[in-house]
């Protein structure tokens, strides 16, 4: 059984100055919360906790950022099916009529499937 530790509690003007200092600079600091904890002496996790209340999950984007990141892969893929598109037509220009008929001639086999 997992040992259970009684969560520490602080002030709402602790908590709330927490979440301004992190708010400040998070775009600068990948590990804000834990300089924040620092200072006021909690675990990271409880800043992480109060930051996620405030700001939602930092693993979920932005729906701005998710259409940005959608219409990028959209063009990367309409990009491959074109250039797909051009290398399956240059790859038929070159190969003969029926690629069955090559494909099954003597010499493909090699010697070792003979």
């Amino acid at each position: 059984m997992p040992a259970v530790y009684p969560r520490a509690e602080y002030p709402a003007a602790t908590r709330s100055w927490a979440i301004e200092e992190y708010e400040k600079s998070r775009h600068n600091y990948g590990s804000r919360a834990e300089c924040v904890a620092e200072t006021i002496g909690a675990h990271e996790n409880t800043v992480a906790r109060w930051i996620k209340d405030k700001f939602g999950s930092p693993r979920s984007p932005a729906a701005d950022e998710m259409t940005a990141r959608l219409r990028l892969a959209e063009a990367e893929n309409e990009r491959l099916r074109s250039e797909n598109r051009t290398l399956s037509e240059r790859l038929a220009a070159c190969s003969p009529r029926s690629v069955t008929a090559h494909s099954l001639d003597a010499r493909s086999f090699g010697a070792a499937a003979l």
